[in-house]
């Protein structure tokens, strides 16, 4: 219980709290960041001191400066690093590598904080977790009400907002050729030559994508993705596939265009891929079955 709401409270700090233009900004709203992220950590190891707790000094300050610190001095590292990716090539590769080790990283030092501080007893947890997983024989704990809600929260918060940062870290800022696609705009040049008896007209055709459409998508990501998910609880894997071809469908037109295609392609079944395994997951912990 207390790895999963630290692990929450981490997720809701990072993915909610942090608002795109701080993202974008990170070293000026590194200390901004900081405070949300210790204010939400010292709130819920208060709210875990009052339910099992028994040292308000070490449990819950010294727990919260230390998971404040290292994640102030992890966030450090990631910033310096981004600013060295501006000459790279693939950036984009270099950004999602950071990206990863980044939250990998964070969640050690949860493990850690937990272990020195919170004496949560880390080998019954991980033996607990494989059991779970059906990863090790033997007899399979029950999941507790609490525990179980935490749990389908992080994995909601997982299947829509992380994965769909971790996807657009992946594919990238739009490109110009592919991202003008939506709203239509004709401009003609007419030219007229004293010589002709016809006027010599060209047309121009520009595309331009508005930021409501990028909401759109996004929304559109979190759904399939959950609607994925759950039919994949239900045992509909073949259903899967019927999304696939509607989504295709929405964007027929656009598949005449190579890259905008493999941009497609490539976001959908990135997406496709994390809701399954997610929807696996779910699966196995609460129902013991693939």
């Amino acid at each position: 219980m207390i790895i999963l709401s630290l692990i929450l409270a981490h997720l809701i700090a990072d993915f909610y709290f942090q608002t795109e233009h701080m993202v974008k900004e990170k070293r000026k709203f590194l200390k901004l960041h900081l405070f949300h992220h210790a204010a939400i950590m010292f709130i819920t190891l208060l709210l875990i001191y009052f339910y099992q707790g028994n040292d308000l000094i070490i449990e819950v300050v010294l727990a919260t400066i230390l998971l404040v610190g290292i994640h102030g001095g992890i966030d450090y590292l990631k910033i310096f690093f981004q600013e060295k990716t501006d000459y790279l090539v693939q950036k984009n590769a270099w950004n999602l590598g950071l990206f990863i080790v980044d939250q990998l990283l964070h969640v050690i030092t949860i493990l850690s904080v937990c272990y020195f501080t919170l004496q949560v007893d880390l080998k019954s947890t991980f033996n607990t977790f494989l059991l779970l997983s059906n990863l090790k024989e033997g007899l399979r704990p029950d999941i507790g009400l609490l525990d179980g809600l935490l749990f389908l929260i992080i994995m909601l918060i997982l299947c829509t907002t992380v994965t769909g940062h971790l996807i657009r870290i992946m594919l990238g800022s739009l490109t110009k050729h592919i991202s003008l696609f939506e709203g239509k705009y004709t401009l003609k040049d007419l030219a007229v030559s004293p010589n002709s008896e016809k006027n010599m007209s060209e047309e121009y055709t520009y595309m331009v994508m508005k930021h409501q459409d990028l909401s759109r998508g996004k929304v559109i990501g979190y759904l399939e993705r959950l609607l994925v998910v759950a039919l994949i609880l239900m045992g509909s894997f073949s259903a899967v596939g019927f999304i696939v071809a509607a989504k295709s469908l929405t964007r027929f037109k656009q598949m005449d265009d190579r890259d905008w295609a493999e941009y497609f392609l490539l976001g959908t079944l990135t997406s496709f891929l994390f809701a399954i395994i997610y929807g696996v997951l779910l699966k196995i912990v609460f129902f013991g079955a693939y």
